[in-house]
């Protein structure tokens, strides 16, 4: 089936590999459309959690032949359609990484028994599934520019081992949180690291996290006072490729 709508519109898709809405072009609208505020050609963006792909699809024709995705997914179920979807639609800028991100390097449980999409490092003993588990600042990849991260609740851990990345290189990143003692976790680490905070429609956010979906602007690229209109609306924050 090709994507009716959107900006991965007429790229294949397999129906069935996820929501009728990522063909349909209408999954995640809010997400999306914040998202292609900063993306541009040439960029390079870690799809972390990236599952049958349609993040990917959309990074790949956004940054062109000269950008570079890396998409991560290492649940087998998920692998399998990501990796059809990058060969339907022959994406030579794509990278399939099969590892789960984590604060250390090694193997760790993942869970089968959740729905199709919800699956992830799990704590429980009797999973028989392990796989291989990376710390972000541990791999030799091209610094990225942008960072889509959704990971069933891991999301504080994979950011932990990605603080070199955080305080030296300071990709704009989104990141989906699962519960309160994530979105705290989450939030003060990325201050730490001098990041403003902003909800999904680009409404600053000045003290606690309220709200699952998120994305953080390293302070020096905000470009303007605290409480003024959010990256996105007023202005447009786009970057070129970071140098390390």
């Amino acid at each position: 089936m090709r994507i009716r709508r959107g900006p991965a519109k007429g790229m294949r898709w397999i129906v069935g590999s996820a929501s009728h809405g990522c063909w349909l072009g209408t999954y995640e609208l809010a997400k999306r459309n914040a998202i292609l505020r900063f993306v541009e050609p040439g960029m390079t963006v870690f799809d972390i959690g990236a599952q049958a792909g349609i993040y990917t699809l959309l990074f790949s024709r956004l940054v062109g032949p000269r950008g570079k995705v890396f998409a991560f997914e290492p649940c087998p179920f998920e692998n399998r359609n990501l990796l059809r979807h990058v060969r339907l639609n022959s994406l030579s800028n794509v990278v399939v990484i099969s590892a789960a991100l984590a604060d250390r390097p090694g193997l760790g449980r993942f869970s089968i028994d959740a729905k199709q999409t919800e699956n992830s490092l799990s704590s429980n003993s009797c999973s028989p599934l392990f796989v291989p588990t990376a710390r972000l600042d541990d791999l030799d990849l091209p610094p990225p520019d942008l960072i889509k991260m959704d990971i069933e609740g891991g999301e504080s851990d994979a950011l932990v081992g990605a603080e070199r990345i955080l305080r030296d290189i300071r990709p704009t990143i989104f990141l989906a949180l699962h519960g309160e003692e994530h979105r705290r976790q989450c939030s003060a680490l990325l201050r730490k690291h001098k990041c403003a905070l902003f909800d999904i429609e680009g409404r600053l956010i000045d003290g606690e996290v309220e709200t699952d979906e998120i994305y953080a602007i390293a302070n020096e690229k905000t470009g303007r006072l605290a409480g003024a209109p959010g990256p996105g609306l007023s202005e447009n924050p786009k970057s070129g490729p970071l140098k390390v």
